[in-house]
């Protein structure tokens, strides 16, 4: 067991810290350290108890995604085309991308955006006073950038990440989302929100609409449009197209063999005829209930097709005139679409008859005339006003002399039957590609599902979220959704470059791993004038930990 010895030198007393330990049976002191005199041991006791502090950073998040924008050149780029302007000894192209890291991290207002980056180690790596980032720093450098400005970037932006990491744009998806705001109705100097068809079922609530196209390699975003939020998806994709030819032809040259995927709330024939102008071809769906023909196709016709990840899918193809050009059309059978499909009618169903069974009991209970007997049937309308169900209820409603109401109302099991057994589980497919088998058309269609986490990334509360915005100009709803899209970009190469490595996980999964890694600093006394000694290190990872950063780092 250690224990201190005193030895008496020269009529000096020092101090050592020693073991016994046995040597040959005997008992030996062995010296471990040396303390020194008894003013030595006590300058170093007070160095330790009273100069050294210790503080830790979260580090790994905020040091890959800035890496990952080194990589891209993105504050030179973005310079390139914003106006000169600096506020806080940062310029607009700064506090874009520490938005957009922001944004990628922990969305939430700008007013929190200093308490929160004070806690990390970007004010280090970046060079900047966190306490002087406040919303008005943003606000001041948001006013000064336009939708010019922000299109030019994103086409440059695009042009280098295609570039830099070989991304294929042979076959790129197209989608369209919405989000919902907390702009007053009062509020007239926001033309682009406006009350529609929400997404996220707050119709209640002024929205703003993006289209955006992203490539078949990764859930990285590459154009994008925000338009008014009561324009539905078939009307503004033609306008998109139209842009989207010019923007393609900076970034890739002349289109050429680019298949574009979207879904048949795209379709239109304008958007059919704008896309053979511009030389695209497509891969689009459509609604089998417009098509009885294709409906009507016997199961014993359908045959057997093997995808590469060795799954099987019941298909059917053949031609078809559509927005008067011949398409090839593919019907492929879908057992899990059947169930969910089939969940959902039988949902409606129970919805409509607690609806009914409501209604009778009210109007059974009252005299009515003959005038309010249209009042009624138009809430039984209302009522069956959802997909198949006005065929699969049917509804009586008499009145007699005495203006007594009969109400009754049956489910036809046999008509349920024969909708499910001709519609449920079936997609169509539709494209111009004539060369192309089964195989492709299908995974090409099913590559869609790659924007749809797109959208779920940009609504997730936790990393890369629109949401929450406290903004209520157009100019500035613009600029935040593109810090949201910019964050995710970043955050979608860090998630390919880890896939690529082998490493395969969830966006969510990785930012959070990424967030445990933090940077710790012991700041020592010298005991002389002047700053006090400082040490960086990382505190200790694990191997997951520890080979994602080596990876994202390099």
């Amino acid at each position: 067991m250690p224990s201190l010895q005193k030895k008496i030198i020269h009529g000096n007393e020092y101090w050592y810290i020693v073991e016994c330990r046995r040597v040959n049976g005997k008992p030996r002191p062995f010296v471990i350290e040396y303390l020194g005199s008894v003013r030595n041991l006590l300058e170093r006791l007070k160095s330790v108890e009273r100069k050294r502090k210790v503080k830790s950073y979260s580090y790994g998040q905020v040091y890959c995604l800035y890496k990952i924008a080194e990589e891209l050149n993105l504050i030179d780029i973005m310079r390139k085309h914003l106006p000169e302007q600096k506020r806080n000894g940062i310029d607009i192209a700064e506090s874009i991308l520490l938005g957009a890291i922001y944004r990628a991290c922990k969305p939430s207002s700008k007013r929190a955006f200093s308490k929160w980056v004070e806690g990390t180690s970007l004010p280090y790596i970046m060079k900047f006073n966190a306490k002087k980032i406040s919303s008005q720093h943003y606000w001041d450098q948001m006013d000064r950038v336009e939708e010019e400005h922000i299109r030019r970037i994103e086409d440059d932006v695009t042009r280098q990440v295609v570039r830099k990491y070989n991304l294929s744009l042979s076959i790129l998806f197209y989608d369209t989302t919405n989000f919902f705001t907390f702009i007053a109705t009062t509020n007239k100097r926001s033309k682009i929100t406006a009350r529609g068809y929400n997404k996220q079922k707050r119709n209640d609530l002024r929205q703003f609409n993006l289209a955006l196209m992203t490539s078949q390699d990764f859930i990285i975003p590459l154009l994008s449009y925000i338009y008014q939020g009561n324009i539905n998806d078939a009307a503004i994709f033609p306008r998109y197209l139209e842009m989207l030819q010019v923007r393609l032809k900076k970034v890739v040259g002349e289109a050429r063999d680019i298949t574009l995927v979207f879904d048949k709330g795209n379709n239109s024939k304008g958007a059919i005829e704008r896309l053979r102008e511009s030389n695209l071809n497509y891969v689009c769906s459509i609604s089998i209930m417009h098509h009885a023909e294709l409906a009507q196709i016997p199961l014993d016709k359908f045959y057997q097709v093997q995808m590469e990840d060795g799954t099987t899918i019941r298909v059917y193809k053949t031609t078809k005139q559509l927005w008067g050009h011949e398409h090839v059309v593919l019907i492929k059978i879908s057992n899990k679409l059947k169930e969910g499909q089939i969940r959902g009618l039988n949902r409606d169903i129970q919805k409509a008859i607690s609806q009914l069974q409501q209604l009778k009991c009210q109007v059974e209970s009252k005299r009515y005339s003959r005038r309010k007997e249209q009042q009624i049937q138009r809430q039984v309308e209302k009522i069956l006003k959802r997909q198949y169900i006005k065929d699969i209820i049917k509804v009586q409603i008499m009145i007699s002399k005495k203006d007594k109401i009969k109400f009754n109302f049956s489910l036809d099991e046999k008509v349920r039957n024969e909708i499910i057994e001709k519609y449920f589980g079936k997609r169509v497919l539709v494209t111009n590609r004539t060369n192309w088998d089964e195989r492709k058309i299908i995974a090409a269609y099913h590559g869609q599902s790659k924007i749809e986490r797109i959208f779920k990334c940009l609504k997730n509360p936790y990393h890369c979220a629109v949401r929450p915005q406290f903004h209520w100009t157009d100019q500035k709803v613009k600029v935040h959704t593109y810090m949201c899209l910019l964050g995710l970009l970043l955050v979608g190469i860090l998630n390919k470059k880890t896939a690529d490595a082998g490493i395969k996980m969830s966006t969510e999964k990785l930012m959070d791993i990424l967030g445990n890694i933090r940077q710790c600093i012991v700041m020592e006394s010298t005991g002389k004038r002047g700053k006090p000694k400082i040490i960086r290190q990382l505190e200790e990872m694990n191997e997951l930990e520890t080979k994602l950063l080596k990876l994202l780092s390099s």
